[in-house]
């Protein structure tokens, strides 16, 4: 194993709080030659993004798997959902995907990570997203893993006049770490970030999203709602940079944390930099217990506490799951929330 440090904040804050960075275990790693059927390997555009080097060096070196997702001018394609199952030899995942939506095209895919058992795991994925002139893309990640130590590193580079929307749903994962970076580099690009995550038992989460404004009248938003239950533990930062030359540009970072234990823990740190005067900018960060009345009211309609915060907690999920406009995933993953809240399967929608 080796122990390296991931999640850097790019502007770092004060040392005492211990949030400039993680300690991450990386096991030593070659399994070129078990190489899974994929696409012919790219290199990615660039690699200044990711959990650390180290992970996107690892999956060059020794990924198992690489697919690429590209639409032609005009096109409109929907590359479905792609079942991603960590169950192979050595339960070991390193898969990179690269997203590109050429000009004036659509492109929309659905990205299932899961496991079939308890075994212990190791995952270290790289998704890069590029969104050319005029472009919509939709991305949708989706982990709901076990026992399994994660590294999710996500680039976002947004031209002129794209549209994204990326909404990822962190529900699992024994140590789970999440790095997402966005460049709104042409005019008018927007970029529109839906996300939810729910940690339990002693797991582990850190995420971090940083979100560069370079294009004139470019637009972003960062919502992101989650739920602690147990002993688990969240550290989520976040970084809103308006760069030289944005100026028109408005942006928001939020992100709101219901802690259903005293022993759950949450750490949030919100950054907002402006190289720009003539720029919008907000961010907000909260975390507390359900709101007593709002559970009491629930509760006075003969619905058990545990099912009552149930119905709570999908409440705050419910606007990011309708993005992905399939039922079936929707009642998949309000499945695995309620099993790991111990809570019996009832439609209380």
């Amino acid at each position: 194993m080796e122990q390296i440090k991931g999640n850097k904040l790019g502007f770092k804050t004060f040392k005492y709080l211990k949030v400039n960075d993680t300690e991450i275990n990386l096991p030593d790693i070659d399994i070129k030659e078990y190489r899974i059927d994929s696409d012919p390997v790219e290199s990615l555009d660039n690699k200044d993004f990711g959990v650390c080097q180290e992970a996107l060096d690892m999956n060059e070196k020794s990924g198992n798997l690489f697919k690429k997702y590209r639409t032609e001018e005009n096109q409109v394609k929907d590359f479905g959902v792609i079942d991603l199952v960590t169950d192979r030899e050595y339960d070991i995942l390193l898969d990179t995907h690269k997203i590109v939506a050429e000009k004036n095209s659509s492109l929309r895919v659905v990205l299932d990570y899961r496991d079939n058992d308890d075994n212990k795991k190791f995952r270290s994925s790289v998704i890069e997203i590029n969104a050319k002139e005029n472009s919509n893309v939709e991305v949708f990640v989706i982990q709901t893993e076990k026992n399994t130590t994660a590294l999710e590193s996500v680039i976002l580079n947004l031209d002129e006049e794209s549209n994204v929307i990326l909404s990822q749903y962190e529900l699992g994962s024994r140590d789970n770490y999440v790095n997402t970076k966005a460049n709104l580099n042409g005019k008018h690009s927007n970029l529109d970030i839906n996300s939810i995550y729910f940690t339990h038992g002693d797991n582990s989460l850190n995420m971090l999203y940083e979100i560069n404004h370079f294009g004139k009248e470019s637009k972003s938003s960062c919502i992101v709602n989650g739920a602690l239950k147990e002993s688990s533990y969240k550290n989520f930062k976040s970084t809103l940079d308006f760069k030289k030359g944005s100026m028109g540009s408005t942006g928001t970072e939020e992100e709101y944390a219901v802690l259903l234990s005293d022993d759950a823990k949450s750490l949030s740190v919100p950054i907002l930099l402006a190289g720009e005067d003539d720029v919008i900018g907000n961010h907000a960060a909260s975390a507390g217990k359900i709101d007593a009345d709002m559970l009491f009211y629930i509760m006075n309609r003969a619905i058990s506490r545990d099912v009552a915060e149930s119905m709570i907690v999908e409440s705050k999920f419910s606007e990011s799951l309708s993005r992905l406009d399939d039922e079936n995933l929707e009642n998949k993953l309000l499945s695995f929330i309620r099993e790991k809240m111990a809570k019996r399967e009832l439609d209380v929608r």
